[in-house]
This record gives structure tokens, C-alpha cells and sequence, in this order.
């Protein structure tokens, strides 16, 4: 593991594996750098990966977020690991919450020095809007976006508590039925919630099974996604490098139709559909997902 000093004096932690061309990938929500690893085996001789733990996850678990909106705040990181590893001409890669953080990241025009863009199952938007549908959870939106936000008031109500096992009791019994639930849809599997919410008598079970325990940054993550999100289309408009999209056609989190358009929307887009897939096709189809993988980095 490399240790990346970001801007505000932290340290972030990157893994490093591999010889050859450049390329980042970005994980999400609930994962860490330790989930691409078995789909990089076949590459690791022509490719060197860097993958980063965001903050609160993996080796970076105790560095805190410290904005409100969290796009801005893993973006900047991103950029500071670029500088930092002086990557040029090399490969991106965005799963979800990665997805995002990268179309931030080409907002601010940061893909000059990338060759080739991969997006993993996430909207471009993730709020919806009165020209765009597909954002978080679909026509759904309204509905599951309220359990949040009762959340968000909940986490508002006890400002001063900082992890999840030390809100009164019910409180955190209100917090965990909804984290179980959200969690859940994410990934694609019901039984999940009643793991999670077993799991919960046990707070050390239960903080290594969802991705923060630590309040301030639960209220930063719902803030972002409650206030919309960002609006990323304008800036696929102007994507100066070859972008493929990969998209889970049986994703609950982001209608394919939506994923889709981002192929339409820049000027050389391919997609790749997963017809087996949920939000998670490096799980419900991971050998599909490694050679898919291959093609991207090919070119």
C-alpha cells in the first residue's frame, strides 16, 4: 500500500500492483481497492493498477470526509493522487460512487491526461429532474429519498454524536432499519437487511459490514445525495477520449435506459449490457466482468 498525502494533510492509501500502462480505478460505496483485485490477475503484466481506498474505506477507514458535498471532496483526492503517482495518458475507471467521482473529475477538466473513460452502473444524473427520470432508485425516488431525509433529520436531531452506537436507542434502532434497507437495494439482495439488522447487536460486526459507522460522514453522503447530486450531462458533452459504459441491465439503483444515454451523450461511447445484472456485475457476472475488463484495456 502507497501513502498519498491529500491537501488537507491526511493520508490516503493506495494499492499498487502490476507493470506497464497506467490505470486508475475508482470503487464504490461499501467497497474498497480490495474488490478489483481478482478480476486484475490476467492483466497485472501489461497494466499497472492503482487503486485507491476513498476515505472511510479500506486503509483509509479513519480519514474523514470533510465537506459536505462528497463528489467535490473525493475528486479532489483523486486529483491529489494523480499528482502525486505523475500518471499521464492512462486508463480510468469508475464503479458507482467511482462513476460519479470521476464525472466530477471531468467537469473540473481533469481528463486530460486520460486516454479511455470505463463507467461502471451509475446515471449521469443522479436527481431527477423535469427532462431526466433516471436518477437514484428511478420513478422510486420520491418515495425511498423521504426514508432518507427522516434519517438525515434524525442524524440532525443528535448533531453531536459522532458514531452510530452511541445515538439513544431509538434513534439507532430508526437509523439501522433504514441503512439495512438502503444497503440492501444496492446490492441487489433482500435477505441482506435481515443480516444487517442482526448484525447490529453487535456494533464491531455491524461497522465492518456497512460502509461508516461515523455520523459525520453518513450526513455529508445523504446531504449530497438529497440535494440531487451533481448534473453531469453538459460535461459528457464536451468528453475528449473514448468512453465505455457498463451497465447492469437488471439495476434497481439506475434504470439502463439512463446508463445508456451516456454512450449517446459523448462523442465515441460503446455499452457493454450485462443482461444477468443487478448494480453489481463485477458479482453477478464476474467472469463476463474480466473479460469485458480486458477489452477496455486493450482498447
Amino acid at each position: 500500500m502507497s501513502q498519498v498525502i491529500a491537501r488537507d494533510g491526511q493520508t490516503l492509501y493506495v494499492r499498487v500492483v502490476g507493470r506497464g500502462t497506467p490505470v486508475l480505478l475508482l470503487h464504490g460505496m461499501g467497497m474498497d481497492s480490495r474488490y478489483w483485485l481478482p478480476f486484475l490477475l490476467p492483466y497485472l503484466h501489461r497494466h499497472r493498477f492503482h487503486l485507491p481506498d476513498f476515505r472511510g474505506a479500506g486503509g483509509s477507514a479513519g480519514v474523514r470526509l470533510n465537506q459536505r458535498d462528497i463528489f467535490q471532496n473525493h475528486m479532489e483526492d483523486v486529483q491529489d493522487i494523480i499528482r502525486h503517482f505523475g500518471l499521464r495518458d492512462f486508463l480510468l475507471g469508475g464503479y458507482s460512487l467511482g462513476g460519479s467521482t470521476a464525472l466530477h473529475l471531468l467537469r473540473a477538466g481533469g481528463f486530460d491526461g486520460v486516454r479511455r473513460y470505463l463507467h461502471i452502473d451509475q446515471s449521469p444524473c443522479v436527481g431527477n429532474r423535469e427532462d431526466w427520470r433516471y436518477g437514484l432508485w428511478g420513478e422510486r425516488q420520491t418515495e425511498l429519498f423521504g426514508a432518507l431525509r427522516r434519517l438525515h433529520g434524525v442524524l440532525q436531531e443528535h448533531e453531536a454524536v459522532e458514531r452510530l452506537d452511541e445515538l439513544p436507542e431509538p434513534a439507532r434502532a430508526q437509523a439501522i432499519d433504514v441503512l439495512a434497507d438502503t444497503l440492501a437495494r444496492i446490492a441487489g439482495k433482500p435477505s441482506l437487511r435481515r443480516t444487517l439488522k442482526a448484525a447490529s447487536r453487535w456494533p464491531w460486526l455491524f461497522s465492518r459490514m456497512v460502509p461508516s459507522t461515523q455520523l459525520g460522514d453518513l450526513r455529508a453522503t445523504l446531504a449530497s445525495y438529497l440535494g440531487g447530486g451533481h448534473d453531469y450531462r453538459p460535461a459528457l458533452a464536451g468528453c475528449p477520449v473514448p468512453v465505455t459504459v457498463m451497465v447492469g441491465m437488471r439495476s434497481e439503483l439506475y434504470h439502463p435506459a439512463g446508463q445508456m444515454a451516456i454512450a449517446q451523450q459523448v462523442r465515441d461511447g460503446r455499452v457493454v449490457r450485462f443482461e444477468k445484472s443487478g448494480h453489481v456485475p463485477l458479482s453477478d457476472e464476474p467472469l463476463r466482468f474480466m473479460r469485458e475488463l480486458g477489452r477496455f484495456l486493450k482498447g
